[in-house]
Order: C-alpha cells, then sequence, then structure tokens
C-alpha cells in the first residue's frame, strides 16, 4: 500500500530555509482574504465547499477503508475537514493519483492539494504551500534488536529500501562515509515495493528497513508486534505542505488556517488520534 509514488515524494528533496521563510511570510499576511472562524475565504472554486486533491495511498496520513472511495481518513483527510469547519465550509476529496496531484491542483479540480507532499524548491516554482509538519526518514527494526541506535551503528549493516528514491540515496551516502574512514559500508537491499522491505526485515534477511518516519507507524501497527521503529536516526529535515496555485487568492486563508488549527490544538488532536508525534507540527 506504501508503494505507489511515496518514495517520489522524497526525490524533491526539501525546501530551502530562505525559500521557505518567505514562503510563509507571504502566506502569513493580513489581506482581505484571509477568513475568521466560520467565515469562508474568497477564491474558493465554489461558494461553501473546499475541494481537496488527495492521494489515500500513503496511512496513516490518508487512506481507503471499507470500500468508500469518496471519505478518506488519516491525519491529512481530518485535517482537511477541520480546515473545512473552520470556515463553515463542506469538505470534499477529489481522488487523484500522486503523480496527478499538482496537475489536477493547477487544472482547478480542487481548491487545496492536501495529500502528504514535501514541501520543495521544484514544487514551489508552480504552486504556494502552507507548511503543518516535520519529517525525515526513520528506521524499522525487529523487535528486541538494540543493536541500532544511531546512524553510527549502520556501518557493516544489511537495510533494505524502497529503491530510487532519496532514502536509498541517504543509505548510499553513509555507506560512503563509512568506506571512507576505513569501516565497512552498508549493504543496502533495494526494492520495488515497501511490503518487500517489511517482509525483508520480518525474515531476517535485513536488518533494518528506511522509510518516511510518518509511513513507520502504520507499518510497525501492522507487523503483530514483530517490528519497531528506531526514531533519531535521521534527522528531520524535510515539511509536509498544504498546496494552493501560485498566488492564489486563497493562499494566504489556507496558510492561515493551518496555523490555527495547529496553535488551537485540532490537529495536534487528530496527530495523537493517528499515532503521530503533535511536537512534529509546524505553525506557520
Amino acid at each position: 500500500m506504501f508503494d505507489k509514488g511515496r518514495v517520489t515524494r522524497s526525490t524533491f528533496g526539501a525546501v530551502t530555509a530562505v525559500a521557505l521563510t518567505a514562503l510563509v511570510s507571504a502566506c502569513g499576511g493580513s489581506g482581505s482574504t484571509t477568513a475568521a472562524e466560520g467565515d469562508a475565504p474568497a477564491g474558493l472554486l465554489r461558494s461553501g465547499q473546499l475541494s481537496v486533491c488527495i492521494d489515500p495511498e500513503y496511512p496513516p496520513l490518508e487512506y481507503l477503508e471499507g470500500g468508500d472511495t469518496s471519505n478518506p481518513l488519516g491525519f491529512d483527510a481530518d485535517s482537511a475537514r477541520a480546515l473545512g469547519d473552520l470556515w463553515g465550509v463542506d469538505t470534499t476529496f477529489v481522488v487523484t493519483a500522486f503523480d496527478g496531484l499538482m496537475p489536477a491542483l493547477n487544472a482547478q479540480r480542487c481548491d487545496i492539494t492536501w495529500s502528504g507532499l514535501y514541501i520543495s524548491d521544484e514544487r514551489l516554482a508552480v504552486a504556494d504551500a502552507a507548511p503543518y509538519m516535520n519529517t525525515g526518514p526513520s528506521l524499522i527494526v525487529r523487535t528486541g534488536d538494540t543493536s541500532i541506535s544511531s546512524s553510527d551503528d549502520l556501518s557493516g549493516k544489511t537495510v533494505a529500501v524502497q529503491g530510487g528514491g532519496s532514502n536509498e540515496a541517504t543509505l548510499q551516502t553513509l555507506s560512503d562515509e563509512f568506506v571512507a574512514a576505513g569501516r565497512p559500508g552498508i549493504t543496502i537491499q533495494a526494492y520495488p515495493k515497501t511490503a518487500e522491505t517489511v517482509a525483508a526485515v520480518t525474515n531476517g534477511k535485513a536488518d533494518a528497513l528506511i522509510e518516511t518516519d510518518v509511513a513507520v507507524v502504520d507499518m510497525v501497527d501492522k507487523s503483530d508486534g514483530q517490528l519497531v521503529e528506531v526514531s533519531g536516526v535521521f534527522p528531520t529535515e524535510t515539511v509536509f505542505g498544504v498546496f494552493t496555485r501560485k498566488d492564489a487568492e486563497l493562499t494566504p486563508a489556507v496558510a492561515e488556517g493551518v496555523s490555527t488549527l495547529v496553535e488551537n490544538g485540532t490537529m495536534n488532536g487528530i496527530a495523537e488520534q493517528y499515532g503521530l508525534d503533535p511536537s512534529r507540527l509546524v505553525s506557520g
């Protein structure tokens, strides 16, 4: 369930600090397009409705359950509903394949894209974004394995990864550093699908797997106690964002609304509901 485009999210990398600071500053102004609680902002495609492009294949951020394809669940989906509630409008979802999320937004199929997308310079070139959560890679090991507590412990270890993205590049860079220092490198096992990385660790073919920290929550939950997360091994240097069209009338209201939901505790409660760390939330 995790393999559909999720590594692709990582390949864009983190937004630079300068660009992110400029973005928050631009979106956080008090222009006429912002909205008070219970007031629908200007710029919605349809009056009284917030439409959200989402790819519900990334639990616990967004996923489908019970065959209901019109009402995604998860942290992002519930937070989007909370934004609609804040404005006093209905929230509807436009289920979209990952690669089509940004094109759908810019084709005005939805008002916002809230679907676990990293803020990056590439994306900021074509859209605006309101930051809402810090994220980064994390490790999963077999329950009871205490041999890995820091990145330094990965020397000589075998680590599974979904191939082709920044997590694999992170491992390769670290491995090269070990070798340059005269230490054993990392044996990197790259797989097409995340489910295969889980199997590699469960079956003892790999010592650990690397994935985005929000994704490992669901992976561990579904492991029947066989796997545990090792957090803090890598820094959280990327940021998830809620995207609007470039220079859209709606952009300031979205940034203000997301900040309000973080500051009033709404998104903190949603994070806890889905097993996420509320301290990772960002108030622009």
